[in-house]
């Protein structure tokens, strides 16, 4: 076991530090993921830490991971909620349809964590190898990063009347300034842990320069969360199953699910203990369901492990599973303040976009990581086809329906009917039946390179 591993301390100045920096990790991400779909970001602060603490005691407080809003859903969550303001009576109606799903999708975590108990951890390794959980990794960068130049950039400047170069150049210096802090800060400083945070506030000051800040309709009157509930939870009126959302929400945990092995192998290896054993890969995928399904009984978006949190494991040294505890309580006080949330509105799309120029990029160059870490063997025939074909569809798919989005034909998205099935669900289903099916022929490469 590695000796920097412990499941115990006491919260000192220096262990505080530590947890504020695995907050401050995830926090740009989980921020991102509310205004992207228009949703609270108190409650999916409050829902990210509730939900750590949930998986802190049900893995016996022995796995350092922080759980917080999943890029994952952000395709099926943004269609659904767009163009919806917080407390608006529209709003409550799609988040009454939106929720039921989410909180279906953590229910497929626990009857998954329930299947990985009886078949064995081996099993499920055979069943989503890394060809499988990597290009599919890859994909959700890919889809999302298109979504994002129109959605926050291009699409604003039309939508709103503002000069593209103002939307453009604020992204790029956003962009810039995460690069930058991340390439220049010494390995182990404390703006090395915030590359994020230091984008936004770059992004933010410029844009108050050229006028892309917009404080109207701002309400500074509702400081703690609790102030603002009935506007929170008016959707629990408007509950309602529509199996359009629940077929495009649902059959994403079995993305995440992927991204929940990958995450727990990383962190094994990190740490010098495999988890996948002990506390034992079903009390990790219980974990993450139950979070899940918090998140949506409080309105926020899915929860799932954070590959921003496993970089902090490794930057310290530090896996001391406390200081995930400790960082959990620090994101659930300050979710408890609606203000901040307020405030973090204000921030321009144009600096979301930036940010998320970097961070998209991040989610598909975890899934490459995985390719090379697992030592995929691409001479390999079976491999090649596996990997080449998610890809394809992935992206070939998630194209179409970026286009279909933009010029409103509903011909050019994959439907059921009314239900538009995601380009993502559907890569990952044809990637788990394709590396079943085709065999490795005698005289093949072998899948991994020694």
């Amino acid at each position: 076991m590695n000796k920097n591993y412990q499941v115990d301390s006491k919260l000192t100045a220096k262990t505080a530090v530590l947890s504020f920096q695995h907050m401050f990790a995830m926090f740009g991400s989980c921020v991102l993921v509310p205004i992207l779909c228009n949703m609270s970001i108190a409650m999916s602060l409050l829902a990210a830490g509730i939900g750590t603490i949930i998986f802190y005691f049900l893995t016996k407080r022995k796995v350092p991971v922080f759980l917080a809003s999943s890029f994952a859903f952000l395709p099926a969550l943004q269609s659904c909620m767009a163009n919806t303001a917080i407390g608006t009576p529209e709003w409550n109606i799609q988040m009454g349809k939106a929720m039921p799903a989410v909180f279906l999708a953590g229910l497929v975590y626990v009857l998954l964590s329930v299947i990985i108990k009886f078949v064995g951890v081996q099993k499920v390794r055979k069943l989503f190898p890394p060809i499988v959980v990597g290009p599919v990794i890859i994909v959700i960068g890919m889809i999302l990063a298109p979504k994002m130049f129109w959605n926050n950039i291009i699409g604003q400047a039309i939508w709103n009347d503002i000069p593209v170069w103002k939307e453009w150049t604020a992204a790029i210096i956003t962009a810039a300034a995460i690069i930058l802090t991340n390439t220049l800060a010494k390995p182990k400083s404390f703006l090395r842990v915030i590359p994020i945070l230091v984008g936004f506030a770059v992004g933010y000051i410029y844009s108050l320069c050229i006028g892309l800040v917009d404080y109207s309709g701002c309400d500074w009157s509702q400081i703690v969360i609790f102030q603002d509930l009935e506007n929170l939870f008016g959707f629990y009126g408007s509950l309602s199953i529509d199996w359009g959302i629940i077929l495009s929400i649902v059959p994403l945990a079995l993305v995440t699910f992927m991204e929940h092995l990958g995450d727990i192998s990383a962190n094994s290896n990190i740490c010098g203990k495999d988890f996948m054993v002990d506390p034992g890969i079903h009390r990790t995928v219980l974990g993450d369901g139950v979070a899940t399904s918090v998140a949506a009984l409080l309105g926020a978006p899915a929860n799932t492990t954070y590959g921003e949190n496993t970089a902090v494991l490794a930057i310290t040294k530090n896996y001391n599973t406390k200081n995930i505890l400790y960082a959990a309580i620090f994101a659930v006080i300050l979710g408890c303040f609606s203000i901040f949330g307020t405030a973090i509105n204000t921030i321009p799309s144009a600096v979301i976009g930036g940010a998320s120029i970097v961070l998209f990029g991040m989610i598909s160059a975890s899934g490459l990581r995985s390719l090379v870490d697992n030592k995929v063997n691409f001479s390999n025939t079976k491999n090649l086809i596996v990997v080449s074909v998610i890809l394809s569809i992935g992206l070939g798919l998630g194209a179409m329906s970026l286009a279909g989005d933009i010029t409103g034909d509903a011909s050019l998205k994959i439907m059921v009917g009314s239900v538009e099935i995601s380009p993502l669900a559907i890569a990952t289903v044809v990637g788990v039946i394709l590396n079943l099916i085709i065999p490795n022929k005698k005289g093949d490469d072998p899948e991994t390179i020694d």
